[in-house]
């Protein structure tokens, strides 16, 4: 019986790693993809043709996004093509990156089975896969949490022995907590959470405090200007922010979008169930001291309670957001698994079969997927090529970026050299859609909301059915209307 349990674990692992070497190199697979329109945004605080300055003052000081990523982006766009390839292959390359770097910074006591299944999680994520190459921040949020937290089990790990650290070792988790801090809001409050999981423990090994506490402060005191930039800016009159979902959907949602389909989710939910109860009970009297299993439970129960917290004001049930946890869910789920082959040698399979189901999710995202995911550029090859167009009114009431930046976004796909002019639509323009010329309104992130809205806020009707390009972007050919104030 051993020697076939030996059999069933070789082989799980083998059909394993071939599935991650898969995955990660899916990574790749599409970079050709046209931008989203929050991949615009992103262009267009990187564009080479900018200086720094001017994207710092026009387009980065007037949103709250924070600027580390931008920042990354501007020099790479210096040094490589601005085509969406070359700009997706950046994030691409950093999340490609990050998998072998948990399998090396992983604590050295973990056995080589527990460091290749985190590994593999790492590796086979679909939705780790998907937004892979995605001009966001993402890729380094999650190589940020990532290091940042197995750099943390490793401090534990010394203090556990009450020895402090080195100052070397100290000043590595510091950085990345900062590099953290400047990516994503998410990833800054991770790194928060697992320093502040860190002085707890330092506190009861009573060891290192005052190197955890100075440390994190003055990451902090580092931190603090932005969030007190973008607190003022998102209190500032008409500023706006995502609309609503209910918390319990928007969870659902969110599991979904990390974990894959209903039947997926529900097996992990029944493994999660029972690696639990089996944890719970088999380590009942030094479970506090599994740092393995409590730093990233911790993490992952402290974010949702901030993200609860702060919903009741900034919506922040965003499925993408969560990207950032996502090694702190699959160290959890590591956990799960290494626990339940330890305690049944059998249960190794459940990581090829997990890392299968996974395959079978990104397959229907490859196979759904567009070329041209916005729209944009369908529609100004209709304007510029079809219509002859020179020049577009522009509704930017909805489109949730500082105006610097439009020009970039909107003319990413015109025909080079070609003259375009946008005009943001208002009040006082508004005749310029139904008289003279009778300029076409495009209208981005479009929806029946937002057709209505700028309709009655403009005093504008349908001269014609809109022509859609894809679910995000439409044009409007319009003849006088009726203002509606909002009351």
């Amino acid at each position: 019986m051993k020697k076939f349990y030996s059999i069933i674990t070789a082989v799980s692992l083998a059909v394993s790693g071939v599935l991650g070497v898969y995955m990660f190199c899916q990574r790749f697979a599409l970079l050709h993809l046209g931008l989203l329109y929050d991949e615009l945004y992103s262009m267009a605080t990187a564009f080479p043709g900018f200086s720094w300055a001017y994207i710092w003052r026009e387009m980065l000081l007037k949103d709250v996004n924070l600027p580390l990523y931008n920042f990354i982006l501007y020099g790479w766009n210096h040094l490589f093509p601005l085509t969406p390839f070359y700009m997706r292959l950046l994030s691409a390359l950093v999340s490609a990156a990050t998998v072998p770097l948990v399998w090396f910074l992983a604590p050295k006591r973990w056995s080589p089975i527990q460091r290749f299944i985190f590994t593999a999680l790492m590796a086979g994520s679909f939705a780790l896969v998907q937004f892979a190459g995605v001009i966001r921040a993402y890729s380094f949020a999650v190589l940020a949490v990532a290091t940042l937290t197995l750099q943390a089990l490793s401090l534990l790990d010394l203090l556990a022995t009450h020895k402090n650290p080195s100052a070397k070792r100290w000043a590595a988790f510091f950085l990345t907590g900062l590099f953290a801090a400047y990516l994503h809001y998410f990833s800054s409050a991770l790194f928060f959470i697992t320093a502040l999981l860190i002085f707890f423990y330092a506190c009861y090994f009573k060891t290192g405090r005052k190197t955890v506490f100075w440390g994190t402060a003055a990451v902090f005191a580092c931190w603090l200007p932005w969030v007190y930039h973008t607190v003022t800016l998102m209190a500032s009159p008409g500023s706006s922010w995502w609309y609503a979902t209910p918390p319990l959907q928007a969870s659902f949602e969110i599991a979904q979008f990390l974990f894959g389909s209903d039947r997926l989710l529900g097996g992990l939910v029944v493994l999660t169930v029972l690696a639990g109860t089996s944890i719970l009970f088999a380590y009942k009297k030094t479970l506090l001291l599994r740092t393995d299993f409590i730093v990233p439970l911790g993490q992952s129960l402290i974010l949702l309670g901030v993200v609860a917290a702060v919903s009741h004001k900034y919506n922040l049930w965003l499925d993408r957001y969560f990207l950032a946890a996502m090694p702190s869910f699959l160290l959890l789920l590591a956990y799960a698994l290494f626990h339940l082959q330890a305690r049944h040698k059998i249960l190794i399979v459940l990581l090829p079969l997990l890392l299968m189901g996974w395959i079978g999710e990104h397959w229907e995202f490859v196979h759904n997927a567009k070329q041209e995911p916005t729209g944009l550029k369908n529609a100004l090859t209709h304007l510029t090529q079809l219509e002859k167009r020179h020049t577009l009114l522009v509704d930017t009431a909805k489109t949730g970026y500082p105006p610097a930046a439009l020009q970039v976004m909107y003319t990413f796909y015109a025909p080079k050299n070609y003259a375009l002019e946008l005009i943001p639509l208002t009040l006082q323009n508004r005749k310029l859609a139904f008289t003279g010329e009778k300029l076409p309104v495009l209208i981005p992130v479009c929806s029946v909301h937002h057709l209505i809205f700028t309709e009655t806020t403009y005093g504008l009707e349908e001269a014609q059915e809109p022509l859609i390009f894809a679910p995000d972007i439409c044009i409007l050919s319009a003849k006088p209307g009726r203002i509606i104030k909002n009351d």
